[in-house]
């Protein structure tokens, strides 16, 4: 072999060499996509609670226009009030980038520790709305609770509720809470913290590691914050802010860590 051929045959071994250890150090994201070893990707859960309401077909819009995965946790009441609200419900329905989930029925009639006090009830009353919105996932949050109850991991916000979402896990239920709030003025709906303070809290938190886990954050915001045209919303706003990182990634629920769904 002379010379040439073989240091075309030496390069060719290093390529190969190179190429092998460079699929080998490939890591799979929750839904399947590479992640190269450079870049850590940080997950963004956003969660609308108390739908469908005033607001609901703002939030359609925007994500229906950004193209952006959200989900939304939804009360069987709202959507039989009135026309307009199931309207609205039917709207999340064909949304493509929209997963509805389970908020009970009755939102415990705000009555929250008469509620939990009977844990039979509660789940009868998830059951109802489950089966009411045709909802396909088992994944709940409850009413008035900050309650995760997710593979083998739990969390609680206190005592009230605790017995009923152990009763809900061992049905089947995934029970998510929330890492952070967008707070609103429950008067208006008007967003409490500025765009600019809502981003930097989503952004620390994913820094420090301060959230149920590591690299996910799962944020709570409610329908009636967002009773604007889409294009003036705090939402939309949010949304562009936080597209600008790179390596962060709206998803839906079903893809948090330790889910069984694929």
């Amino acid at each position: 072999m002379s010379i040439k051929n073989q240091l075309l045959a030496v390069f060719a071994a290093i390529f190969v060499f190179i190429s092998v250890a460079s699929l080998t150090n490939v890591k799979k994201t929750p839904t399947g996509f590479p992640l190269s070893t450079q870049t850590q990707l940080k997950y963004i859960y956003l969660s609308f609670d108390d739908g469908p309401l005033n607001g609901s077909e703002n939030i359609d819009s925007v994500i229906l226009a950004e193209r952006l995965k959200i989900n939304v946790f939804l009360v069987g009441e709202h959507a039989e009030q009135t026309r307009q609200l199931g309207n609205y419900y039917n709207m999340y329905e064909q949304n493509p980038f929209v997963e509805s989930y389970n908020h009970s029925f009755t939102h415990a009639n705000n009555k929250y520790a008469l509620f939990y006090s009977n844990p039979s009830n509660v789940l009868a009353d998830i059951q109802k709305n489950e089966q009411l919105l045709h909802l396909r996932y088992k994944i709940v949050r409850l009413p008035g609770r900050n309650m995760w109850r997710i593979g083998t991991r739990r969390k609680d916000d206190g005592t009230s509720g605790s017995a009923a979402a152990d009763l809900l896990a061992k049905n089947g239920y995934h029970i998510y809470g929330w890492d952070l709030e967008w707070q609103h003025n429950p008067k208006d709906g008007s967003p409490v913290q500025t765009v600019d303070q809502i981003q930097k809290e989503i952004e620390t938190k994913l820094e420090d590691g301060t959230t149920f886990t590591k690299n996910h954050i799962v944020i709570l915001l409610h329908d009636e914050m967002f009773q604007k045209k889409w294009e003036e919303t705090e939402l939309k706003q949010l949304i562009d802010r936080l597209r600008q990182h790179d390596n962060y990634i709206f998803e839906h629920l079903r893809f948090y860590p330790d889910n069984q769904y694929d």
